[in-house]
């Protein structure tokens, strides 16, 4: 594995992010993105469930039986891949992602076991939630870009991601490099919306069949392709929320 070009509070980065860089990401902002990433996917009791469930449900078929190694790019605050450290607690698992302040969250509530405070009164909720976090000591979190991974050539058994294939600058490049990583008969889970931020990305990669066509150039052997997976993602106290019409890819090296 690449060694960090430096550290910051725990969280290694791979990639030397710019001044410039954190200024322009939006991720970076404390307030509405950490809260609101934390309240959606640590604060179960909010909604009285995990509302992204169904993005764990529609993996859980297709996971390896005893992956050693695996990856989630663009992990947030590590739903996902602490879901998978816990499943699978002799595997060495990395939730990777461009935004510093949310790996810190992520780093704190998965590994560091910190109780954190949750302020949702924006959201329509009453009073402070305290979420207690776990201590998982195969997990691990860093900074660096989805096409350019830190790891080996063919050393990932399992590399997941949701809501990330539409908002990297170059999603050819992405699919590239995870198929680099990825261990000979190692599978790839990811869920997109597509909704793309670029009009030369809609050119380029809607609809859906140029992924399809995109992955199988790059090599991949498509185990299941679904372009009618909703994900409802709420919003406040009131129900409201947003539903994403996706596309639910597994693919294997």
């Amino acid at each position: 594995m690449r060694p960090p070009v430096l550290h910051r509070k725990s969280i290694p980065f791979f990639y030397d992010k710019s001044p410039t860089e954190f200024q322009k990401d939006r991720y970076e902002r404390y307030d509405p993105s950490v809260i609101r990433q934390t309240a959606l996917h640590l604060a179960d009791d909010l909604w009285k469930k995990y509302p992204l469930q169904s993005v764990l449900d529609f993996a859980q078929a297709y996971l390896p039986a005893t992956p050693q190694s695996i990856t989630e790019l663009g992990c947030s605050v590590g739903r996902w891949i602490a879901t998978l450290a816990r499943a699978y607690p002799e595997a060495n698992c990395w939730g990777l992602d461009f935004s510093y302040q949310l790996l810190k969250r992520g780093r704190e509530f998965w590994v560091e076991e910190k109780m954190i405070m949750l302020n949702s009164a924006h959201l329509g909720f009453s009073g402070i939630q305290m979420l207690r976090g776990q201590a998982l000591d195969n997990l691990c979190f860093g900074l660096a870009k989805a096409a350019d991974l830190p790891f080996e050539d063919n050393s990932q058994d399992l590399v997941v991601h949701s809501f990330l294939l539409d908002r990297v600058a170059d999603p050819a490049a992405a699919l590239r490099e995870h198929f680099r990583v990825l261990s000979p008969g190692g599978i790839m889970v990811f869920i997109t919306p597509l909704n793309f931020q670029e009009a030369d990305l809609w050119e380029k990669y809607y609809p859906a069949i140029k992924i399809h066509r995109l992955l199988e150039q790059l090599g991949f052997s498509i185990l299941e392709w679904r372009d009618d997976l909703e994900i409802v993602e709420p919003l406040d106290a009131r129900g409201n929320s947003v539903v994403w019409r996706t596309i639910g890819v597994v693919v294997q090296k």
